[in-house]
């Protein structure tokens, strides 16, 4: 109950709340008091609290102390003491107001016994002979007592008690500890049978519908998947990072809308995220986008910036200190799959995609013949079949030039120079704060990058002091 508690419980508790800075109300649950109750000692406090430093506040404060501890008949006979001492001041003083200057009678001379008629109060008294002035002892005679020490205050105890030890046993002093060396978390990421050294990275990974068109690209893209499992899987708790899935010319995904701690939980999003894309071209478009889309995102690229300068914006959006890529043939994305307006900023003539879309570009002899004498100057003749009509198919499907997939690239001349400018215009950060970017680029057999993209990505990967990797050995 806060009425058992003593004077310096309370104190302590104020204290306690004042120094360790503890709420008023966790401090009162804790100490089963009210809040009301806690204020008041808190306000006693601030008000009175500079007495302690009064010189006479020890002995007062002894003083009623002492009266207080005195029990009912101690001070019953100090007040009749007090009343009595009172009472006899004031007969006295009345006496002296009624009778001024009034003396005690004198004594009569006589031969020194009583007459029969005098009272014993008329008797004569006789003066006491004066005592002897004691002779003051010699210089040499003086012995020196040594003066005492003051001894000090007694201590008061919380309960009232002042038998406090006047010089307590010292307190054994501690012995210092020897300063620990910290482990430093670790800052490795483990990618591609080698180490790199950051915190927060972001993998960007290319999910288009390209990489599943045919053997080769469907082998590359498997052993992306597998590749970039086993490096999530090795982050260490103490990493940062997002998975970031961009695909056609301005489509993209993210795991998260910043970036993430690599806890298992976020690790293993990540992982099913990356196992669901499956074998399947339904299936790769049906989960690419399963998590944050394009426009859930904090990135918003400029018109124009298309491709894998549009995935690499959004991952550089994430602030990591590495970004590791994996593309593959970006540049054959299926001109069905986009919109008009992510050819916006590119300078390319809206009348021209028109026809292409429309099938009234068509696929001439002189197209046709090219095609051919390429495929065969590259194939040995005993792996492709024996008639011309077969030939063509297969060189103008691996040009993507057959069955309404006709690449924007081959058709079009995109712009992969202007785009990269663009990009670079629109970063939010300075080029020296640009992570540094490995970039591993997968092309099925026979199939190559425009000069312009390739050119563009090698610079800026290698100006971030990172890598490009065309056809990697995976490990």
């Amino acid at each position: 109950m806060p009425s058992d508690l003593s004077g310096e419980h309370k104190l302590r508790i104020v204290l306690e709340s004042i120094i360790r800075q503890v709420s008023k109300s966790e401090q009162c649950n804790k100490y089963g008091i009210s809040e009301d109750e806690f204020q008041s000692w808190h306000d006693h406090l601030i008000s009175n609290g500079g007495k302690i430093f009064d010189a006479d506040f020890g002995d007062s404060r002894t003083r009623v102390k002492k009266v207080r501890r005195m029990g009912g008949m101690a001070k019953l006979v100090l007040s009749l003491s007090l009343l009595s001492n009172l009472a006899v001041l004031l007969v006295w003083g009345i006496y002296s107001y009624i009778y001024p200057g009034s003396e005690p009678n004198p004594v009569p001379e006589g031969n020194g016994k009583p007459a029969d008629n005098q009272t014993a109060s008329s008797l004569p008294v006789s003066e006491p002979a004066p005592s002897p002035e004691p002779a003051l002892p010699r210089p040499e005679e003086v012995v020196r007592i040594p003066a005492s020490e003051p001894s000090p205050s007694p201590s008061v105890l919380p309960d009232g008690r002042d038998d406090f030890p006047v010089n307590p046993f010292p307190l054994p002093r501690p012995n210092a500890l020897p300063p620990v060396n910290a482990v430093e978390p670790a800052t490795e990421i483990f990618f591609m049978g080698g180490n790199y050294s950051g915190k927060h990275v972001v993998y960007l990974l290319d999910v288009g519908s390209y990489v599943l068109k045919d053997g080769d690209s469907a082998r590359f893209f498997g052993e992306m998947k597998r590749e970039l499992l086993s490096s999530i899987a090795s982050l260490s708790p103490n990493s940062y990072f997002n998975l970031v899935l961009f695909w056609n010319l301005r489509e993209a995904s993210a795991l998260g809308r910043t970036i993430l701690r690599a806890n298992q939980e976020n690790k293993k999003y990540a992982i099913d995220w990356i196992s669901g894309l499956g074998t399947q071209t339904d299936q790769l478009k049906e989960n690419r986008n399963q998590y944050y889309p394009k426009e859930l995102l904090y990135s918003k690229p400029l018109p124009g910036v298309v491709g894998l300068w549009y995935g690499l914006s959004t991952a550089i959006s994430f602030d990591p200190d590495l970004l590791f890529v994996f593309a593959g043939n970006s540049p054959a994305f299926n001109l069905s799959e986009i919109p008009r307006s992510d050819f916006d900023g590119l300078g390319i003539d809206s009348r021209r995609l028109s026809r292409i879309r429309t099938n009234e570009v068509t696929v001439d002899d002189l197209v046709k013949d090219t095609a051919r004498k390429w495929l065969i100057s590259i194939e040995s003749p005993s792996s492709l079949p024996p008639d011309d009509d077969s030939i063509d198919q297969i060189a103008l499907r691996r040009l993507g030039l057959l069955d309404g997939n006709a690449s924007i690239a081959h058709m079009i001349e995109v712009p992969w120079e202007k785009s990269f400018e663009i990009f670079l215009s629109s970063l939010e950060v300075g080029f020296e704060r640009v992570p540094k970017t490995h970039a591993f680029v997968c092309l099925p057999q026979h199939t190559a990058w425009p000069s312009k993209l390739t050119n563009s990505v090698r610079e800026f990967t290698e100006s971030s002091k990172g890598s490009f990797t065309l056809n990697p050995i995976f490990p």
